[in-house]
């Protein structure tokens, strides 16, 4: 541009002076010393350099439009390349958040993976624990052995009894058959009580004595509730477990193990809540019978054990406000749903 203005400034100079030079040659430099010529020199220099200036100009203003229009081409193509560069900056922002998004995906999939293999080593580790402490309680039970001899006279002596029977000792082995042999002891020693009181009473007293025995089978059956009630929130799948646990319990067992839950020197409780939150008693062998004083009495079969409401109330839950029916540890057990019929714990 700077050239261009610079040759059309000299082009004009040069025709400027060429025009002098003319007119000079023609008619001398005294020609415009007469006023009356000073028109006709006007319109000499008028009629060349007019021409020559306007034509010049027209060149450079045809110039600065070329320009102009290729300066306007240079920023429509300066603002298509804009414009297909924000394109592809937002294809390529569009195809980073595709990559974060399936980044933040994976993730989740690999923390959901992560999570769910940790809960399934949890579960195996729960399940290996669980089958061999049930290993143990079979063992235990099959071990269990009980020779009343050892400590009748002891017994009899604190329950003041002359004797009492635990039933035939013929083919007496370890196992369920000794632990009938305890409740039929204890049922045998309690009827011969001048004062009966509770069963729980005389259980007591076996306890002391008889516990070295039975006591690390029921440390081991407790530890085996809590064990499932700690490892799983969900009721379902704690049912699961504990009903497995339950199908191994022969009558003889929840027999004895309703009357150890009651039992003062067990615990403070503890026992009994997990026995009743899994509605470990459901399968008891139980008859429940009104007498004609509307006074309710329990018979536990195989082998005998007679009861009163107030052991198993201690079972039975109820809410203090509607005194309804919350948990029992017999669970659907026919026989006990209708003594909650009858203390109107349940709707007939």
């Amino acid at each position: 541009m700077e050239k261009l203005i610079k040759r059309i400034c000299i082009t004009a100079a040069i025709a400027a002076l060429i025009a002098i030079g003319t007119f000079i040659s023609h008619f001398g430099l005294g020609f415009a010393s007469n006023i009356g010529n000073w028109g006709a020199v006007g319109d000499f220099f008028g009629g060349v350099l007019n021409p020559t200036f306007a034509l010049l100009s027209l060149i450079l203003i045809a110039y600065t439009l070329m320009q102009n229009k290729k300066a306007l081409e240079q920023s429509e193509k300066a603002i298509e390349q804009g414009t297909k560069a924000i394109e592809q900056n937002e294809k390529a922002l569009q195809v980073s958040n595709e990559e974060l998004r399936l980044t933040r995906d994976e993730l989740a999939n690999s923390s959901d993976a992560l999570k769910e293999q940790a809960n399934l080593l949890a579960v195996q580790s729960f399940e290996t624990t669980f089958f061999n402490m049930l290993v143990l309680h079979r063992r235990l039970i099959d071990n269990f052995s009980y020779d009343y001899s050892s400590s009748h006279e002891k017994i009899s002596k604190e329950l003041n009894i002359d004797f009492y029977t635990a039933g035939s000792s013929k083919d007496m082995k370890p196992g369920v058959f000794c632990v009938n042999r305890l409740l039929t002891a204890i049922h045998e020693a309690h009827k011969k009580v001048d004062k009966p009181q509770s069963v729980i009473a005389t259980f007591n007293v076996f306890y002391r004595e008889e516990n070295k025995e039975f006591g690390s089978y029921f440390r081991n059956l407790y530890q085996i509730l809590k064990l499932i009630k700690d490892s799983f929130s969900n009721i379902a799948i704690q049912k699961k477990y504990s009903n497995i646990l339950r199908a191994q319990l022969s009558n003889q067992e929840l027999s004895l193990l309703l009357l150890n839950c009651l039992c003062s020197h067990v615990d403070n409780g503890q026992f009994k809540k997990l026995v009743i939150h899994f509605e470990l008693l459901e399968h008891l062998d139980i008859a429940y019978a009104l007498g004609d004083d509307n006074i309710a009495t329990f018979t536990i079969n195989n082998p005998t054990l007679h009861l009163t409401s107030n052991e198993i109330d201690q079972y039975i839950s109820t809410d203090t406000s509607s005194g309804k029916l919350i948990k029992s540890a017999f669970g659907e057990n026919s026989q006990i749903m209708d003594y909650c019929k009858f203390k109107n714990w349940v709707d007939q």
